[in-house]
């Protein structure tokens, strides 16, 4: 055992004595880029979307707005003729 508590493994051994490969400093690059306008597109599209449902919530507001002043309306005359006619 080693000082990690950790048996003694060949397969971790082999492990790490393998070489760390990384990409070079241009792809990294262009993987940032790549994913920055993925990113960007990808917000475009949402927002998008939010506005239009936000326009189709404000107008279902407005449509419920005025459909209970009407009826506010239709019954407040209602109310009136009642009075004036008793």
């Amino acid at each position: 055992m080693d000082s990690n508590h950790i048996p003694d493994d060949p397969m971790l051994d082999a492990l790490r004595d393998l070489r760390r490969h990384d990409v070079s400093s241009a792809r990294a690059q262009r993987l940032r880029e790549r994913c920055h306008r993925s990113l960007r597109q990808q917000h475009a599209s949402t927002a998008g979307r939010r506005e239009r449902e936000t326009h189709r919530v404000n107008r279902a507001v407005r449509l419920v707005a005025g459909a209970w002043c009407c009826v506010y309306l239709f019954e407040t005359i209602r109310r009136a003729m009642t009075v004036y006619w008793s």
